[in-house]
């Protein structure tokens, strides 16, 4: 991809963010990214933390009024960097404007935990939040689900797995540029393509490091390790996808968008052209990343303003 093809007004942002080495050095790339990822937290928001029981949550609060209801919001950074504190932005803009809670889980990162850690730690933080609502006054009928990238990967994951077990289910769920498919990933012409921010060499370390000792692409891999694997999408809750047009992984969020619509789930899209993945991570300022967030929000709206 050439740089022209990006919008104008995050072309030379986009062009100044440095590609962090992965594959070579992993920990100071990390750290840098951890570093990067950071974001503002916005006024009128309490943040807590919750240590119990194997679960460890961030937990973002109203402080003028009690919540409506809330989301289990789920980090990225390719299964093998980030942290809660990296949604506060987005996170403390919900809370003001929705009136809900939200609860971000602090999971283990491949590759020294690899699948199902991460997700065994997210399903075990949406029970925790079942087994509190009524200590916190919210309500079983006003909880969601989101997720930024891998995060979005692993929302949609937790959403399939939760829909397996029965029992309480979000209303709906909101994925930012789902890390989603692995199948990608083995598709070496993809290497020589600039996706700017996220290209298909470190998406393939990085499928390999969480699906170990399972490869990326293989005949068949354990159930909910990639979202899309799954066969038969019918029974979800109602979906939000966010997507970016110069994205790595615009194709395979586009597929699962139409899957879901296919079997019965609607699915609501909101596609910004001309920018790559998590641009408005990078420009937040800008009014393109400012619409994006407010139209995942109006969506969320949908189960809290009831």
């Amino acid at each position: 991809m050439n740089s022209k093809e990006l919008r104008p007004e995050i072309r030379k942002i986009v062009k100044l963010t440095p590609r962090l080495p992965w594959s070579k050095w992993f920990k100071i790339s990390r750290l840098l990214y951890d570093i990067g990822a950071q974001t503002k937290l916005a006024k009128g928001v309490n943040v807590s933390r919750v240590v119990e029981n194997g679960v460890d949550l961030l937990v973002y609060s109203p402080k003028s009024k009690a919540p409506k209801g809330a989301i289990l919001w789920i980090f990225g950074g390719g299964h093998w960097a980030g942290k809660p504190a990296h949604l506060n932005s987005i996170a403390s803009k919900v809370v003001n404007e929705l009136g809900v809670e939200v609860f971000v889980p602090k999971y283990r990162l491949a590759p020294r935990h690899p699948f199902p850690a991460n997700l065994d730690d997210c399903f075990r933080a949406w029970h925790w939040l079942i087994a509190h609502v009524d200590k916190r006054g919210l309500d079983l009928e006003k909880l969601a689900i989101a997720g930024h990238s891998a995060g979005g990967g692993l929302a949609a994951a937790l959403v399939q797995r939760i829909y397996d077990e029965g029992g309480v289910q979000p209303k709906v769920q909101c994925l930012f540029y789902p890390m989603v498919d692995d199948r990608i990933a083995i598709n070496r012409a993809l290497d020589k393509k600039n996706h700017f921010i996220w290209n298909n060499k470190v998406n393939y370390d990085a499928w390999k490091a969480y699906l170990k000792p399972h490869l990326p692409g293989q005949a068949s891999l354990p159930a909910y390790a990639a979202a899309a694997r799954r066969e038969d999408l019918s029974g979800l809750p109602p979906a939000w996808i966010g997507q970016c047009g110069l994205d790595l992984f615009f194709d395979q969020y586009t597929t699962y968008a139409e899957r879901l619509n296919d079997a019965g789930v609607k699915c609501e899209t909101y596609l910004v052209e001309g920018v790559p993945h998590a641009f408005e991570v990078l420009a937040p300022k800008k009014e393109i990343s400012q619409q994006f967030e407010a139209d995942a929000i109006r969506f969320l709206g949908k189960v809290f303003n009831e």
